[in-house]
């Protein structure tokens, strides 16, 4: 239940190491820079550095660069070899590989463009193998033209309808539904004979008139070429290869501290400048301040000073820190908010109390263990971020698998395991032991009921603790899940437990005047106590006293004209008597439906038992394979429908029924300066 210690840096120097000290801070992987102090209105001449994006289009340039080579830029790369450290060097090393790689690349890139043209131009001479006739002299042909192309085989029946125009008509491969082919008609009737054999689908291919000799000498000539291409392809290839092995390496290294440099010029919108000098500030854990001092070593000419935090101090950033087994359940707080910096981390609370409840509204041996194992593949082969709460929850229903007697929905196998069968337990409201839950389920009720109870009392016991520490004493000691508040309801229910189960009378006058009437007139008048509380120093911060001292008159009426607080505001008797019966009334009712709200947890494992059981039927109808078959489907809909929305259920209650008693959120998270930046 830990927020980690953090530490406020101050950090000044002479502003010509304002980069080297912000690239530090970003390796440093660990500071929370806090954004400028408004210095308006005051009598210092400052301004903010301005972040200019120098480095974006380096960023880019690089990432082409390396894209161009087939490299694999590696961002994580250690740059402490590279002296690089201006825009004009990073500049002339890109240049130097850009020189190098650009006239290869572009030659590459023509020859591909010009092999895509070949290859398609190859492929078409194929369809008119056994032309004998010279391409480029029918192609340039003065008094005669030739058309290539393919028609549509439904086509080739009509041309006998026009045997008295003028054309030659020849064939070549048929293929599908068309036939490759080549006219020759006279240059004067191009245009008419054209449309003809547009108007029957013809459609043309054009071959370039350089193609010497007839199609397969053409197509072998082109052939020919293409290779000859192909080889001067894969010479460029290996030369750039040869240029990636080199550079490869360093290009990556200059890319991560491009990147690292990039960061830290956009933390530049965050640092003030006055008298020639940089100033900012921030947080990093206070377990790394030994090796971020190291780190601000290197730069020299800089003042760095520490502050330990107090719970006093305002913008405080938030790091939780927990164990294996509670860290996964850190995201259901984040969903919820961040604590206070000054609160408690109630991750592990969460976490114990996730996973008691699923156990309890979902308890199988045999569906918890696959749970487990689901969790445990999920967080091997994925970064499914429920995938290790999976793995817990699932070790959680499978012990109250054993509690219940359950294992894949049969309650025989683990019969004598069941708690409900145990005489000291069933003895209180049964003559014999129940068969099975749902002839306990009076008790499974009734426990859960005192599970709700329990659960709301802890609540209240950590929000006055928290709420003392954060000196809010309205909550902590007048609220509903207070002091007064906690009195009032340990006392409603062991007075009216007491006397309705165990037929012990509790509610005594004196019983009834302390412990549920003091309470009461306490709620009712908070505000005139708090009042008089803050008077005499005891509450809110306004405690005048200091080592034991008292401050003189006119101090006290100084730091009264410095309180920016609103007075309180007056009230008539009557709206004050109608605020103090309302707050009670609704006190009262939260504790009932608060209580009652956690008989969903005895719901729930009845109904679990009562989907098995409508399985277990519907698989008696069948023989042999049906039967399994059925009792397989009715595990696997049980184990993802109702699991799921028992998760549902238990969030509910983690955030409506204990987080709203005890949590105060309002914590800035700590968001380290490293790397923050993306390029795309």
């Amino acid at each position: 239940m830990a927020i980690e210690k953090v530490t406020l840096v101050y950090i000044e120097g002479n502003l010509r190491k304002i980069s080297k000290t912000l690239t530090k801070c970003c390796e440093s992987g660990a500071f929370h820079i806090n954004p400028p102090p408004d210095t308006s209105g005051t009598e210092f001449t400052a301004k903010n550095l301005k972040d200019k994006g120098v480095y974006e289009r380096m960023i880019k340039r690089t990432k082409a660069l390396a894209e161009s080579l087939g490299v694999k830029l590696d961002e994580n790369s250690s740059y402490d070899d590279i002296e690089y450290t201006t825009p004009t060097d990073f500049k002339k090393y890109l240049d130097s590989i850009d020189k190098m790689q650009s006239e290869l690349s572009e030659e590459k890139l023509r020859l591909n463009g010009e092999l895509r043209a070949e290859a398609a131009i190859y492929h078409n001479l194929l369809r008119f193998s056994g032309l004998d006739a010279d391409i480029s002299e029918l192609l340039t042909c003065r008094y005669v033209k030739a058309r290539f192309g393919r028609i549509p085989n439904g086509s080739m029946r009509k041309l006998a309808f026009y045997e008295d125009r003028l054309f030659s008509f020849y064939p070549f491969e048929s293929k599908e539904n068309f036939t490759w082919c080549l006219y020759l008609t006279p240059a004067d009737e191009k245009n008419s004979i054209d449309y003809l054999f547009n108007s029957l689908g013809f459609e043309r291919t054009v071959l370039p008139d350089y193609l010497k000799g007839n199609s397969d000498q053409a197509a072998h000539m082109l052939l020919e070429e293409m290779d000859g291409e192909l080889a001067r392809v894969n010479e460029i290839e290996e030369e750039l290869k040869k240029i990636a092995d080199k550079e490869g390496e360093k290009l990556s290294k200059v890319y991560a501290k491009l990147r690292m440099t990039n960061s830290s010029y956009e933390l530049r919108t965050n640092v003030t400048v006055f008298d020639s000098k940089f100033h900012f500030s921030g947080y990093i854990p206070t377990k790394e301040k030994k090796r971020f001092s190291e780190l601000m070593d290197d730069v020299g000419d800089i003042t760095v000073s520490y502050r330990e935090t107090t719970p006093d101090d305002s913008g405080v950033p938030v790091i939780l820190k927990n164990n294996r087994l509670f860290r996964p359940f850190e995201m259901f707080v984040k969903m919820y908010g961040l604590p206070a910096a000054n609160g408690i981390d109630p991750t592990p609370i969460v976490a114990i109390t996730y996973m008691l409840l699923y156990g309890m509204m979902f308890g199988d041996v045999g569906q918890g263990i696959c749970i487990i194992l689901l969790g445990l593949l999920l967080t091997k082969f994925t970064k499914f971020s429920l995938a290790p709460i999976l793995t817990r929850i699932g070790f959680s229903s499978t012990i109250f698998g054993f509690v219940y007697g359950s294992v894949f929905g049969n309650e025989e196998l683990l019969k004598d395991f069941a708690i409900f069968r145990f005489p000291p337990i069933y003895s209180l409201f049964y003559k014999e032991a129940p068969e099975n839950v749902f002839q306990a389920s009076t008790l499974l009720l009734i426990m859960a009921l005192l599970v709700g109870v329990a659960l709301i009392i802890m609540t209240m016991i950590i929000n006055i603790f928290v709420s003392l520490k954060m000196r809010d004493y309205e909550s902590g000691i007048f609220g509903a899940s207070g002091i007064c508040g906690m009195v009032l309801y340990t006392s409603l229910v062991a007075g009216f437990g007491c006397t309705i189960a165990l037929g012990i009378n509790l509610l005594t006058p004196a019983y009834i005047i302390c412990l549920i009437g003091l309470p009461i007139l306490l709620i009712f008048f908070k505000e005139p106590l708090l009042h008089q509380m803050e008077t005499h120093g005891l509450a809110s911060g306004r405690n005048v006293k200091k080592n034991g001292g008292n401050i003189d008159t006119g101090l006290k009426a100084k730091l009264a004209e410095m309180d920016d607080r609103p007075a309180p505001e007056k009230k008539s008797v009557g709206i004050f008597i109608i605020e103090g019966f309302i707050d009670i009334f609704e006190t009262c009712l939260t504790f009932l439906s608060n209580t009652m709200s956690y008989l969903r947890i005895g719901g729930f494992i009845l109904s679990h038992a009562g989907l098995m059981l409508v399985f277990s039927i519907i698989s008696e109808m069948f023989d042999g394979v049906g039967s399994i078959i059925v009792m397989i489907f009715g595990n696997i809909f049980v184990t993802g429908f109702e699991g799921f929305i028992v998760g549902i259920q238990v969030l509910r209650l983690e955030f409506y029924e204990l987080f709203s008693r005890y949590f105060k959120s309002g914590g800035i998270p700590f968001k380290s300066v490293s790397m923050s930046t993306k390029i795309s």
